[in-house]
């Protein structure tokens, strides 16, 4: 399945000033395969940047973001196999999340990981971290100069 990420999809629908929401990952995450629950976590002046972290204390914390408007022309591509598993239909159901990292040796950039994005069925909140089909074209380590503008 072919997911293209549009501009409206990193405008997530916001009832409050912080939304949390329980995100289950059966197979845990790449490097991170215990962990099988975060929690998706925004506040409305942070985004596009949001956390996907454990519920408790001192526990695993990521940045990530939705790449619609911010990354032009990334298309995901998802094997059936991962399509089944998360029991999507169509790209109005899925979420895709890139972890963010902030390269020490690099003020004013933020790497973006685009060849093994967070896939989470919107409806069920069930995620898969997943190597896209396409993933030679976009690189891992994706760089965007944030310096003092904002994204």
């Amino acid at each position: 399945m072919k997911l293209t990420i549009d501009e409206d999809s990193n405008n997530p629908d916001i009832v409050g000033t912080q939304i949390s929401n329980r995100v289950s990952l059966p197979q845990g995450l790449f490097g991170f395969a215990d962990v099988r629950f975060l929690d998706l976590v925004y506040d409305e002046e942070e985004l596009p940047f949001m956390w996907l972290r454990e519920e408790k204390k001192d526990g695993l914390a990521f940045i990530v973001l939705e790449p619609g408007g911010i990354i032009p022309n990334y298309s995901v591509e998802v094997s059936d196999a991962d399509v089944q598993v998360l029991g999507i239909t169509g790209p109005e159901d899925t979420m895709i999340l890139n972890i963010v990292t902030l390269p020490p040796d690099q003020v004013g950039k933020i790497s973006l990981n685009l060849v093994g994005p967070i896939i989470v069925n919107r409806r069920t909140l069930v995620g898969k971290q997943c190597i896209i089909n396409n993933h030679e074209e976009f690189s891992a380590r994706h760089l965007l100069d944030v310096g003092g503008e904002g994204l």
